[in-house]
């Protein structure tokens, strides 16, 4: 096996997984001080996640792969183990960025998804004598939510035209 090659799958290191560990990272003094100042030895999930402020998952995630545990009663967080983990974060992270974010979710794709791939994907069955629709009832052929519908019309990929300043309606012209 090439020694070189990019491993596939999801990145084992926490601070390759997302923006959470920057952020921890960014706000390590401040973090670092809020734990001395802190009298309890352990710390609950939430209350943890509270002091890093980031969401309980990054926690769960970094816990189940081994980058920190759960060694006081209950399954709560050491304070030093946090100080241990907060250190190490703020050693080793990098900045993540829109590259970063965009390669984590689409990294296996072969192509980037298109913006509005699900409303030109669909094929929908015009109603009977209607002429035109809101955003709302294509939004409801097509199984999207409604916003889309609007984002599409705002950047000129679905074709519409103001019904009045604040509405829009969808022709049914450019789909015969």
């Amino acid at each position: 096996m090439n020694q070189t090659a990019r491993r596939r799958g999801r990145p084992r290191l926490p601070w390759k997984r997302g923006p959470a560990a920057w952020e921890v990272a960014k706000r390590a003094d401040e973090i670092l001080e809020l734990l001395f100042s802190y009298q309890r030895r352990f710390l609950s999930l939430r209350r943890a996640a509270g002091i890093l402020g980031i969401s309980t998952q990054p926690l769960r995630d970094w816990t189940k792969r081994g980058y920190m545990q759960r060694n006081g009663p209950r399954l709560q967080y050491g304070k030093d183990e946090l100080c241990r983990f907060v250190k190490l974060l703020e050693n080793r992270t990098t900045p993540f960025g829109p590259h970063g974010y965009l390669e984590r979710l689409y990294g296996k794709l072969i192509r980037l998804p298109y913006r509005f791939e699900k409303l030109n994907s669909q094929r929908i069955a015009w109603p009977k004598g209607r002429k035109t629709l809101t955003p709302k009832e294509y939004a409801n052929l097509v199984g999207c939510h409604p916003s889309l519908v609007v984002k599409a019309i705002q950047e000129h990929e679905l074709h519409a035209r103001r019904r009045t300043p604040r509405r829009w309606e969808i022709v049914k012209q450019p789909w015969d």
